[in-house]
């Protein structure tokens, strides 16, 4: 039978760096994304004010009701980087030592990688060891924006 609870609705954003796309159920977000083409919105979300909060003030409200669906690593890595302060960064050994195991960079940089709510779960403030900017599902001039947006001392390349 079918159960309304469990319906998923999409909703867009649009951002000062591109259009978002969120996903919720139960009143809860299950994704946010960034997306190239938009369907005509067909609902307002609560989540575009929370989306307004963040664009205009760079701060999140850790009180937002999400639903992160992954594995259970997945879970505790996503719970470590959602500690992360605005305009700060980690690195992912950074993270692999917080979650106790230095040997799991790459399964920790996979399972960052896979964060299907991105700003609530902010892996933009997730870097390489050296500073550089490493793979984000938005683009890395979107994780540049943000990290500067939120105030975040980010390095800077040199026009040689």
């Amino acid at each position: 039978m079918w159960n309304k609870k469990q319906m998923k609705v999409s909703c867009f954003y649009k951002s000062p760096i591109g259009w978002i796309k969120t996903l919720e159920r139960e009143k809860s977000l299950v994704r946010l994304s960034f997306v190239q083409t938009i369907c005509k919105p067909q609902k307002v979300s609560q989540f575009q004010k929370e989306l307004d909060h963040y664009f205009n003030t760079g701060m999140i409200d850790r009180k937002i009701k999400f639903i992160a669906e992954g594995t259970t690593f997945q879970k505790e890595i996503w719970e470590i980087v959602k500690r992360i302060p605005k305009g700060k960064t980690k690195t992912y050994k950074q993270i692999a030592l917080t979650y106790g195991n230095i040997n799991s960079i790459r399964a920790v940089a996979n399972a960052i990688g896979k964060n299907p709510i991105l700003l609530f779960i902010p892996c933009h403030r997730v870097i390489g060891s050296d500073g550089s900017m490493t793979g984000f599902a938005g683009g890395i001039e979107r994780k540049k924006w943000l990290l500067e947006h939120e105030g975040a001392s980010i390095q800077k390349t040199l026009d040689l």
